[in-house]
């Protein structure tokens, strides 16, 4: 059954720590314009089905480091869709780098997918205060293909205007939309 945008998204837009139905509308349309989309989705939480819904039968995949999430999630969505991921680097480590994007060092997991094949990445993890966002969006970087499609989440954030500026723009990705306070970057062709 194909629910409208409005229908998908009717239960979770603007709760806690969510996105805002117009942020959650403003990337579905780009992920649905993208024929036989590759979705890569830093984060499960209460929008996992919408996503998958969304990107209706092609490959979509989210990363995790919270255990406790990826257990309530994969009931929803199955296990083979969520993949456990350890951030190691804080966001005051790299900052000591004087923010460095040589510094970054990627999210350690068994097979990562930072392969330059994803069309679309969703950057909305991991949780704010814990660890930043840094390695999420340097991994997204590297995980999308030329011209793919990077989404970064909580962009009214010191720590992730920073991200946007050196991790995204600083490597050519060009702003292609702003919603509220999610921002949505082209990677170099």
């Amino acid at each position: 059954m194909n629910l409208s945008l409005e229908e998908t998204f009717a239960e979770i837009g603007g709760q806690p720590n969510s996105c805002s139905l117009e942020e959650y509308y403003g990337w579905a349309r780009h992920i649905q314009s993208v024929p036989s989309c590759r979705f890569l989705v830093f984060g499960v939480g209460r929008d996992s089905v919408a996503w998958r819904q969304v990107n209706q039968g092609n490959p979509t995949l989210f990363l995790e480091n919270n255990e406790e999430w990826i257990e309530r999630v994969a009931t929803q969505i199955g296990s083979a869709h969520i993949r456990s991921v350890d951030y190691g680097q804080n966001f005051g480590e790299w900052e000591e780098t004087m923010f460095s994007e040589h510094a970054v060092i990627l999210p350690a997991m068994a097979d990562p997918p930072f392969d330059g094949s994803w069309d679309c990445a969703f950057v909305d993890a991991p949780w704010g205060p814990t660890f930043g966002r840094h390695q999420s969006a340097h991994a997204a970087t590297c995980a999308v293909k030329p011209g793919g499609l990077i989404a970064l989440h909580d962009c009214e954030r010191e720590h992730e205007q920073i991200v946007c500026r050196i991790l995204l723009q600083g490597r050519g990705f060009e702003l292609v939309e702003e919603v509220e306070r999610l921002r949505i970057y082209r990677a170099p062709a």
